[in-house]
C-alpha cells in the first residue's frame, strides 16, 4: 500500500489527530518506528516529539551508535525528559555534546556502561542536567 492511499484510510479521516496521537503515546520505540513507515500521516504522528519523552535504549545497546543519539536529540530534544543509554558501547563524547546542545529539558540521563564516554564531556553535561 502506498503512502497516499493509506493517508485516506477511514481511521485517519474519522479520528481526530489528537486522539491518534494519544494512542501512539502508548507504543514502544520499535512500534513507533514501524508506524512511521505506514503512511505520511502516521509518520508525522509517530515521530511527534511528545511520543519521545522517555527513551530507554538498553534493549538495542549493541546497535546504537552515536549518530542515533544525535538524531534523537535533534528530532525530539525539546520534549525528551529521560534517556537511558545504559550499556550502549557505541556512543561517545561527540554524540553527547550534540545531545547536550539539543536536549535542554533532560531530567534523567543514564550512561552506565557507556565506555566510550570520557570525563571531558561531563562538564558539558552538567550544564544540561
Amino acid at each position: 500500500m502506498n503512502f497516499c492511499l493509506f493517508d485516506e484510510a477511514p481511521i485517519n479521516k474519522k479520528l481526530p489527530k489528537e486522539l491518534l496521537l494519544r494512542i501512539f503515546s502508548f507504543l514502544d520505540i520499535v512500534t513507533l518506528c514501524r508506524c512511521a513507515q505506514v503512511s505520511k500521516a502516521w509518520n508525522v504522528l509517530a515521530l511527534d516529539g511528545s511520543n519521545w519523552q522517555r527513551i530507554d535504549l538498553f534493549n538495542f545497546q549493541t546497535d546504537i551508535e552515536g549518530r542515533v543519539v544525535e538524531n534523537i536529540s535533534k528530532r525530539c530534544g525539546g520534549f525528551l525528559r529521560q534517556l537511558s543509554l545504559r550499556g550502549c558501547l557505541g556512543v561517545g563524547d561527540s554524540a553527547l555534546k550534540t545531545f547536550a546542545q539539543n536536549c535542554r529539558n533532560i531530567e534523567h540521563l543514564n550512561l552506565n556502561g557507556c565506555t566510550k564516554i570520557t570525563d571531558s564531556v561531563s562538564a558539558v553535561l552538567q550544564h544540561v542536567l
